[in-house]
């Protein structure tokens, strides 16, 4: 019985092993992608073949000259390969030969040489040997001489390896010869040289290597003409040693000649992504190495915390780029690479501890205070200080500051999370330490600029002064209890930070201080009243400065690939059957075919590799059926010969463009327009991102090529990196190019013939003088782009004429919407489309009229945080309304909006809910750029149109070659109750318009507490007027208490009635209605004190049975989230069900700001929404909600959530709170 299970498996494993073969007879190779076009050993343009384990091969593309046969293989290495940026594949093993003549063909006519020119055509297939296809050409020929040299390898009698060389040539005009130089090492005797054509040996060398006799020969081969001449050479042992080592740190090692070993940290960072953002002495995406290390003292306590920053990622202690996260590198290594990096700054006084350095102290809590007076955070004022002072000012307890709050705790505070705060600005925070066991505790306080520590009263650290991020220390013997604080800290200008960690007795690691551990007494209330601290503010709205999570609701979503084929898309095309066609960037360089992509369902695709071994092919396009590539160095037409579906021939359409073997160069496309391709040249650039020099003069350029002919054309110049061309608005061309040097931000430009673009980098003194031909518009860094890729028309439904683009690391799809001022094309650009699998590479209108979206990602700064590395996934346009901006058009008074719905009546009229920012930038030879002359433009009015459609925002001041920034800082709902998608575009403005843009008188007042005409005829009715509390009493009385007061114009619960400050009301309580509501819509306004807490609940009963209004009606909480005891809590934030259901992200306003709040209850189905955000969504009574409930702290009250109708409750919580503009109506 084991024996027929074994010879089944055995039989199984064959047809599997056979199904996989091309053609049975298929000659085994050491490589799946066994020809494969790349670079090698520095070199650009060539073809390499793995033609047995004993012999590769690799000849240079641009003369047909072997480049050398040798015994080993290659080691992928460089960004496709291993992910590093710098180094390239690079041949291992030792060499048989290397071919020393650079031009090895030739034509005679009788003992005259021919002028000729060598073309390579690409490589075939044939019997599953590869030939190599070139053409000779001359002016004295009708019909260029073609070329085939089928390439082979196989072994003695004895085992060694022959290399065979077979040759065709077709087309050898009478009387004319056809010859080849070469020459060949690692040969016993000239006799191991077979061939059947003319050689002439011209020189002839004895070597002895390791003890064997060996012959170097030298020669030319005449062909024979219009027929095939084979040369086959048998090797002995290789003789040529080859000094490659795989896996080397390359160039940055060689800097460590001499030196006894290179630094294991090093030799880790050349393997890594670090040089994708970062170069030893030049800031890039990211800072210098030395820079780095001129900033952090080299201690143990600087690595580990560095560590631990590349593991997470984020922005702070390396600079303002946020960082990728590198949760794949071992800790250990990662700790290796930031040593050597501190090891940089040979600076020894920086090693020596800050003033004040490590001490051991003891000390005692405050017997005086008690848990439960004590509320989450510390307090925190922010005081504005004079410019160039070098020391933190003392600043008087008189003094008021332009900023407080509750501030939960300081986390790597860095950057833009010090809001609303850029230079010159000191923080006192205030409050108690919790230590909860005992034993010594070390406490570090990091800032950039100066910080000081008091616990006790005394001061602990003394970090003072202008510097980088630095710590000070302090250990402190310490018993459970309460230790009252005081942190001072100051910006001059530069960079900014602080955080407040500590190491517990018994750790071995710092962390930052949690905000359990972090508390303040209930003082300066009337101070926190007042004032707000906009860093407090956690809100993270998808859509308003924050990227969107989700795909655009007129789209939906689905897979376009088998769950097995992961692909990195480089391009993306369509057959005219429908089915599609891929390509990847990977090492294997595939072409893939995708059938039944458009079926929705994967069972059902079929993917089957149809190429492979082309160098990054990141463009794909199908004429009339014929695929063609965009690979590294050429535009190749793949020709499938046989009618198998798989490629037989790859023939070069175009290599005209000039190239190096620098690992940035890439070659982006496809675009097809009226018989030509268009493509993009990258230029090279140094690990980190800063531009090579000397350039290529072909770098950095739009190409041009016929489709018929291949000869090429230079359209367009002065680019960077252009990860994408493609067909856009009026059907021109359009190309995505990536922030660098000469780029301060990436943009989309139009391609005319002759335009530049900006970047120096090729020509520095050719186009110092240029002038630079505007973008379309630009996307500013980090905020709506990153590396942008194709862009694309859109003509779907209301976003016809518009286009779109794909985004790899800022992710997505972003939407462009284009105007014509004055001859100039310009624009503005708006979120659209997250939600995806992988950053965005490429984007395709399929056949069926679909968007198909091709993910890619590669650590570093080319991938989407958190998503996949590949992907390909098909959006169609469902034609359902969404919510947004549609257009903004320049005029020359100020800016129109125009939304795809009407807003809801009376709204868009006040101009407290835009905000107008502008900048321009100016491209240097630094990477990247600021926003220069940034400000904010004051709004004069705010006019809606008739349809309520447009918005005319008045302003002055724009300017031409600025960007305008516009936010929309209410959240609309539209007329058909849809919420807004998003709240910001970006417009560019190389223009100002002419036209003038309409300004009207609001029709509305806007007065707190009424209801206008279309309300009134809406059905809305008013809860409370502003004049009185009637409507309203307290539960189970028949009056209101006395601390409910109007205040504000709004209902406002005083809770600081109270002698004894206890913060409780004398006469309070919940209050309800005065009717009860069933199906109903209820909208209203609060805002809630410092730490507060309260509520509002629906479906109250109001009976006997019942003590409180929340044993029956459940709430929509009210809370300030940065410091109330609840905040801790899941499900008892503001906006929450609360305890039943969180909101699906945080979007509540500090406390003292108002929010709008809506309840929309309708036959069970409930809605609540936050400031024009859906946050909760529920259905009431069925069993999912008596699921919900039965898990909640109500499950012991039977009569919870059960009643479809009651009365409307505000809840006293002890909390001063504030209720405005409340209104409901019956559904």
């Amino acid at each position: 019985m084991r024996f027929y299970k074994l010879l089944i498996v055995f039989v199984l494993f064959n047809l599997v092993a056979c199904s996989k073969k091309e053609n049975a007879s298929e000659q085994k190779r050491p490589l799946d992608h066994w020809v494969f076009r790349s670079v090698l050993d520095w070199n650009p343009r060539m073809i390499t073949l793995a033609l047995t384990d004993d012999l590769w091969a690799s000849y240079h593309a641009e003369s047909g000259a072997l480049y050398k046969a040798w015994k080993g293989s290659v080691y992928f290495d460089g960004a496709v390969y291993t992910t590093a940026h710098g180094p390239q594949p690079i041949s291992i093993g030792n060499s048989y030969m290397e071919n020393t003549h650079k031009n090895p063909w030739f034509a005679l006519a009788g003992k005259d040489t021919i002028q000729t020119k060598f073309e390579y055509k690409g490589h075939r297939f044939v019997n599953n040997k590869v030939q190599l296809m070139y053409q000779l050409v001359s002016e004295k020929w009708t019909t260029p001489v073609d070329i085939f040299e089928e390439v082979d390898a196989t072994k003695s009698s004895s085992g060694q390896a022959i290399f065979q060389r077979n040759f065709i040539t077709k087309n050898v005009p009478a009387g004319v010869n056809i010859g080849l130089l070469f020459n060949t090492s690692s040969i016993v005797a000239e006799s191991n040289i077979e061939t059947d054509g003319k050689i002439t040996v011209v020189k002839k060398e004895d070597v002895k290597y390791d003890n064997i006799n060996t012959v170097n020969v030298d020669g030319f081969l005449i062909m024979n003409p219009n027929a095939s001449t084979k040369l086959n050479i048998t090797f002995t042992s290789p003789t040529i040693e080859n000094k490659n080592v795989a896996g080397g740190s390359e160039k940055e090692e060689n800097e460590n000649e001499g030196t006894e070993e290179i630094h294991q940290g090093l030799k880790l960072i050349a393997k890594s992504d670090c040089k994708t953002c970062h170069n030893k002495t030049l800031q890039t995406i990211g800072p210098a190495y030395i820079a780095i290390a001129q900033k952090y003292k080299n201690t143990p306590e600087n690595v580990s915390l560095l560590t631990k920053k590349v593991k997470s990622g984020g922005s702070g202690v390396w600079g303002e780029q946020a960082m990728t996260p590198h949760a794949d590198l071992a800790d250990q290594d990662i700790n290796k690479m930031v040593e050597y990096i501190l090891s940089l700054d040979d600076d020894k006084d920086q090693n020596e501890p800050s003033e004040g350095g490590t001490s051991l102290l003891t000390m005692s809590p405050d017997a005086n205070i008690k848990e439960n007076d004590l509320l989450p955070g510390s307090i925190v004022k922010v005081y504005d200080i004079p410019k160039n002072i070098d020391k933190m000012p003392t600043i008087p307890d008189t003094k008021k500051p332009k900023q407080a709050g509750i501030f939960p705790n300081f986390d790597n505070v860095s950057g833009g999370d010090f809001k609303e705060l850029e230079d010159n600005f000191a923080i006192i925070a205030t409050g108690f330490i919790k230590i909860e066991t005992e034993g010594t505790y070390t406490f570090h306080i990091w800032s950039d600029d100066g910080s000081k520590l008091f616990i006790n009263g005394k001061q602990v650290i003394d970090n003072d002064g202008l510097h980088g991020a630095e710590y000070g220390e302090v250990s402190i013997a310490m018993t459970k209890g309460f230790y009252p604080f005081k942190l001072e800290y100051f910006q001059g200008a530069g960079g900014r930070f602080l955080s407040y960690n500590w190491k517990k007795p018994g750790d071995t690691d710092f962390e930052v201080i949690p905000p359990k551990n972090i508390l303040h007494g209930n003082t300066d209330k009337e101070l926190l009243r007042s004032m707000k601290l906009p860093m407090a503010n956690v809100s993270k709205i998808p859509g308003d400065q924050y990227p969107l999570q989700d795909v655009h609701p007129s789209f939906d979503l689905f897979q376009a690939r088998q769950n097995s084929f992961k692909p990195k898309v480089g391009g993306i095309d369509f057959k005219s059957d429908g089915s599609m066609i891929v390509s990847t960037w990977d090492a294997a360089g595939s072409v893939y075919l995708v059938e039944n992509a458009q079926s929705g369902d994967t069972s059902k695709m079929k993917t089957t590799r149809i190429a492979f071994g082309l160098a990054e092919p990141l463009g794909v396009k199908v004429v009339n059926d014929t695929i063609y590539v965009m690979q590294k160095h050429e535009i190749t037409r793949l020709i499938d010969t046989n009618n198998d579906r798989i490629i037989d021939e790859y023939q070069t359409l175009c290599d005209d463009w000039k190239v190096s073997s620098n690992f940035h160069e890439f070659g982006f496309g496809l675009a097809y327009k009226d018989g030509y391709f268009y493509a993009t040249l990258a230029t090279a650039i140094n690990p980190g991102g800063a531009s090579t020099q000397p350039q290529i003069p072909d770098r950095g350029k739009v190409v041009k090529v016929n489709k018929n002919t291949g000869k090429m054309t230079f359209v367009a110049s002065g680019l960077r990196t252009p990860n994408g061309i493609g067909i856009g608005y009026n059907g021109d061309i359009f190309v995505a190019d990536n922030q660098g040097d000469w780029l301060p931000s990436s943009k989309i430009v139009h391609v005319r013939d002759g335009a530049w673009f900006g970047s120096r980098s090729v020509d520095p003194e050719g186009t110092k003088d240029k002038k630079e031909d505007l973008p379309m518009v630009w996307l500013p860094q980090d905020e709506i782009g990153n590396s942008p890729s194709t862009p694309l028309a859109l003509d779907l439904g209301i976003y016809k004429g518009q286009m779109i683009h794909g985004e790899v690391t800022h992710g997505g799809v972003k939407r462009v919407f284009v105007e014509e001022v004055n001859g100039q094309l310009q624009g503005s650009v708006f979120r659209f489309i997250q939600g995806l699998e992988a950053g965005v590479n490429r984007i395709v209108w399929g056949p069926d009229g679909d968007l198909y979206v091709g993910g890619i990602g590669n650590p570093g700064n080319w991938s989407q945080n958190g998503k996949l590395y590949y992907g390909l996934q098909r959006l169609h346009f469902n034609g359902k309304p969404t919510f947004e901006m549609l257009a903004v058009r320049a005029k020359s008074n100020g800016m129109e909006i125009e939304f795809t719905e009407p807003l809801e009546e009376a709204d868009g009229w006040n101009i407290e809910d835009y905000e107008v920012k502008q900048w321009y930038y100016k491209p240097t030879i630094e990477y990247g750029g600021p926003k220069l002359d940034e400000k904010k433009l004051k709004i004069k009015s705010a006019t809606v149109s008739d349809d309520r459609k447009r918005v005319f925002l008045e302003f002055d001041g724009q300017k031409a070659n600025h960007m305008i920034y516009i936010r929309l800082k209410k959240h609309f709902v539209s007329e058909a109750g849809r919420p807004l998608w998003s709240t910001e575009t970006w417009y560019t403005m190389n223009q100002v318009a002419q036209a003038k843009g309409d300004v009207k008188k609001s029709p509305y007042q806007h007065t707190p507490n009424t209801l206008n005409d279309a309300e009134k005829k809406a059905g809305w009715n008013l809860l409370f007027d502003g004049k009185s509390l009637a409507g309203w009493h307290t539960f189970k009385k028949k009056s209101i208490g006395k601390s409910w007061i109007i205040n504000e114009n709004a209902i406002h619960l005083d809770a600081n009635t109270e002698t004894d400050k206890s913060a409780k009301p004398f006469d309070g309580g919940d209050i309800v209605s005065n009717q009860e509501y069933e199906n109903f819509e209820l909208q209203y306004e609060w805002k809630i004190s410092n730490c507060g807490n309260s509520g509002v609940m629906f479906n109250v009963i109001e009976s006997e049975k019942f003590d409180y209004v929340w044993q029956t009606g459940p709430e929509m909480q009210i809370l300030d989230n940065s410091c109330h005891p609840d905040s801790k809590y899941d499900k008892h934030k503001a906006g929450d069900l609360y305890d039943l259901i969180a909101c699906k992200y945080p979007v509540v306003k500090p406390a003292g700001e108002w929010n709008q709040a809506r309840i929309k209850s309708n036959k069970g189905k409930v809605e609540f929404w936050l400031n024009g955000i859906n946050v909760v969504n529920f259905t009431m009574h069925d069993d999912n909600w008596k699921k919900m409930v039965a898990g909640s702290k109500f499950k012991d009250m039977p009569s919870f959530g059960v009643s479809s109708k009651g009365r409307i409750s505000l809840q006293d919580h002890g909390d001063k709170v504030w209720f405005k503009n409340i209104k409901i109506r019956v559904l």
